[in-house]
């Protein structure tokens, strides 16, 4: 099997998903289990937050976990953008642009460590990706700040869970919380909680409206690596580890 260098081929990828105007169709999942020409180093899916947040810490490749290179996820985040809705589809389409590159059009094949992170409005993209992918990968999830956490599987007792779960009706990314046994890949789900240097991220625990964007979302350490190695990587049990920090 040939080998792929891990920052050619995370510098490939992001090149075409640059380029990509739609995402491959059911079809195209099916090919890439069938496909499993080569081995590739680590490559890490980063999804920011709205107008870029923690991009520049996620996309350091010092702080992230085991060798990865970081990857942005390009989907329309900025100021201007203000359908979340359609931000988030947009996002959905663009990582599974470049998972299906990653596995079809690079040959890498299945054992390709792949994490997958998302931040805030990237979390809801991360987090749908992380429960729709076909299984058989080898991928890790870290959701920051995900507004459909859930609030089950948590260190808090009384976890209210995210600001989604508690709208009437369906936000960015769905409806409610995600359920439990909802992610097909082992994902770590992160939620700055009321002992937190800003207190409680009310995007991600128990929030009804967006004001804690603006206070609690800065004080993330945005260090994946060193979040893995304090909570673990997966397996979890229900492919869940819900953790309110600190």
């Amino acid at each position: 099997m040939r080998k792929v260098g891990a920052r050619w081929l995370a510098t490939a990828v992001l090149s075409v998903v640059a380029l990509a105007g739609a995402i491959a169709g059911p079809g195209a999942a099916q090919a890439a289990t069938a496909r499993t020409a080569g081995a590739c180093g680590p490559v890490m899916f980063v999804v920011p937050g709205y107008q870029d947040g923690g991009a520049q810490k996620l996309l350091d490749p010092a702080l992230a976990p085991g060798g990865a290179d970081p990857v942005r996820i390009p989907y329309p985040n900025s100021a201007g953008d203000v359908n979340l809705y359609a931000d988030v589809d947009a996002g959905v389409a663009n990582l599974r642009t470049a998972l299906y590159n990653l596995y079809v059009t690079y040959g890498c094949d299945l054992d390709t460590k792949v994490y997958i992170v998302g931040f805030s409005l990237g979390a809801l993209v991360a987090g749908t990706v992380l429960e729709t992918e076909p299984p058989g990968r080898n991928i890790q999830g870290v959701l920051i700040a995900d507004g459909r956490r859930q609030p089950v599987e948590s260190n808090w007792p009384g976890d209210p869970g995210g600001l989604i779960g508690h709208l009437p009706v369906p936000g960015p990314g769905g409806a409610g919380f995600r359920p439990l046994d909802s992610f097909a890949y082992p994902t770590l789900s992160l939620c700055n909680g009321p002992n937190s240097a800003g207190g409680a991220d009310l995007i991600c625990f128990g929030g009804t409206n967006l004001d804690s964007y603006f206070t609690s979302h800065p004080y993330y350490s945005f260090e994946v690596g060193t979040e893995l190695s304090i909570h673990g990587e997966g397996p979890y049990p229900h492919n869940l580890r819900n953790r309110v920090i600190p």
